[in-house]
């Protein structure tokens, strides 16, 4: 079993593959929990909560591939180039990461090494896998976003985000079928994938596969109930994404 990345769900079976690169808050023994307290280690700084429990849900619906990072972002971040200046935060919202400060050169690239590179292996051989099974697949990232940071006091007013690039229509379908449903959606908020998403840059958009990043605020996803209701509002347009007949 790999440490950086796991997986779920029948490989080949479903024209679907999900992937969730913040899904968990460890931080390998060897560093020590970055020198930040299990409160700290708890917060959205060391990872995006709910997503990956979102993600393993509608996995297990489309019985669909999905694989996620095991490591916190806060160890390294696979969602960041290996040239951005963030790809190893000394602070994230306001809170110093001790155990991320003043690295020198060989520990970074011991991370990239350990952690990053092998997570991206994964991802791109799970997706090569899924090329090789079907002729037109659908990817979906998975990520949340806090309504409030401790640097931003003014609440955000979507409920999810389709974040998009180079494919517009499927991010519109998933975003016109949650606005019908009374669900406040930001198109390309509360971030915007045309200014960054590199996991997506990386591997999905050079296979010319149909894909979206999906963010959903993290306090609609705290109870298990929250994360059923999410998975049931999100089937119906998926399933037409995902080309029910193929399944």
């Amino acid at each position: 079993m790999s440490d950086v990345a796991y997986t779920v769900g029948p490989k080949g079976k479903t024209p679907a593959f999900f992937f969730c690169d913040h899904a968990t808050n460890h931080v390998p023994e060897g560093l020590r929990g970055l020198g930040l307290s299990a409160a700290q280690l708890n917060d959205h700084i060391a990872y995006d909560p709910g997503s990956a429990a979102l993600a393993k849900a509608l996995a297990e619906a489309f019985e669909a591939r999905a694989l996620f990072c095991r490591f916190s972002r806060l160890v390294i971040d696979p969602n960041r180039g290996e040239d951005r200046a963030d790809l190893i935060m000394t602070s994230s919202d306001t809170i110093a990461i001790p155990g991320n400060q003043n690295l020198s050169v060989d520990e970074k690239n011991h991370r990239l090494n350990q952690y990053h590179r092998p997570y991206h292996r994964h991802l791109a051989d799970e997706l090569d896998s899924l090329t090789a099974a079907h002729a037109d697949p659908f990817v979906v990232s998975f990520h949340s976003f806090c309504q409030t940071t401790r640097a931003r006091r003014s609440p955000r007013p979507w409920e999810a985000g389709m974040l998009w690039c180079d494919d517009r229509a499927s991010a519109m379908a998933i975003l016109s079928h949650l606005t019908a449903q009374g669900v406040q959606v930001g198109d390309n908020q509360p971030y915007s994938a045309k200014l960054y998403n590199y996991s997506v840059s990386r591997h999905v958009v050079p296979r010319e596969l149909r894909h979206i990043t999906l963010e959903v605020r993290q306090d609609m996803l705290a109870s298990p109930a929250a994360i059923l209701r999410w998975r049931d509002l999100l089937f119906e347009p998926l399933q037409t994404l995902i080309r029910p007949q193929n399944i």
